[in-house]
């Protein structure tokens, strides 16, 4: 008997599971990624030594995320053109590693409020959007940017998305929230902004105080810097309150 083998993530776990051979070693696999995320959930503090009715709920999670995983590759690998092509399982990765992203952020947000359906709503955001012919990466980003959008706020970003390439509320607040969110997910991400915004603002208010003490020579450099540092403030403003309105999305 072939040796299995034994994955040392929970990434790896699911990609071996979902491309096994057979249903043996598909169930193999699968056992895997239990044994991981009760680690990972051990590695957090989290009891593992849960009552019956929390268990089925967690495999009812579970199950429900296989099924998003399963209609995510079916639906990329139909967009490739060549289904069960080489092109078809590149597409079907790059929709499952932003599928994966937009998952995590979706069970955290509902983590912070359970009664939010965060995990459904982003999922049907994403679905939705890739039945639409848009890219992973695209997809994922206008998932984000529409958010918790109730079934009617929902279908009138989808429309404007197909009309316009961005939802309603136009092409710049789009361009300027896919931004943050892009910095939000680079690791330290906020806190660049935040440095960004308190180093811009101490040369602004360093630049006022030289203007008056600077020289005829100076105050040409002195009047670029005034405005580089208020041109930073402002942008790294805009960017923090984006982040402070996307905390409810």
């Amino acid at each position: 008997m072939e040796e299995r083998r034994i994955p040392e993530t929970l990434e790896e776990a699911y990609r071996l599971r979902d491309t096994a051979d057979s249903l043996q070693e598909r169930d193999f696999y699968q056992e895997q990624v239990y044994h991981l995320r009760r680690e990972e959930y051990r590695s957090r503090g989290i009891r593992t030594e849960i009552s019956s009715r929390r268990r089925e709920r967690q495999s009812a999670i579970e199950f429900s995320r296989e099924m998003f995983f399963l209609e995510v590759a079916e639906i990329s690998g139909r967009n490739s053109g060549r289904p069960g092509g080489r092109e078809a399982r590149a597409a079907q990765h790059e929709a499952r590693r932003y599928a994966t992203r937009l998952d995590t952020h979706a069970f955290l947000k509902q983590l912070a409020s359970p009664h939010s359906g965060a995990v459904e709503l982003y999922r049907r955001n994403y679905l939705e959007l890739l039945r639409m012919g848009k890219s992973p990466s695209e997809a994922y980003y206008l998932s984000r940017v529409i958010g918790l959008a109730s079934e009617g706020e929902f279908r009138r970003a989808i429309e404007s998305v197909r009309e316009t390439g961005y939802p309603a509320r136009g092409g710049v607040a789009y361009a300027v929230e896919r931004a943050a969110i892009q910095i939000r997910d680079l690791p330290g991400g906020m806190i660049l902004i935040l440095l960004t915004f308190f180093a811009s603002l101490f040369a602004f208010v360093w630049a006022t105080q030289t203007w008056d003490s600077a020289g005829a020579g100076t105050i040409f450099f002195v009047s670029l810097g005034l405005i580089a540092a208020g041109a930073l403030m402002l942008i790294s403003a805009i960017f923090i309150v984006t982040f402070i309105r996307s905390i409810n999305k």
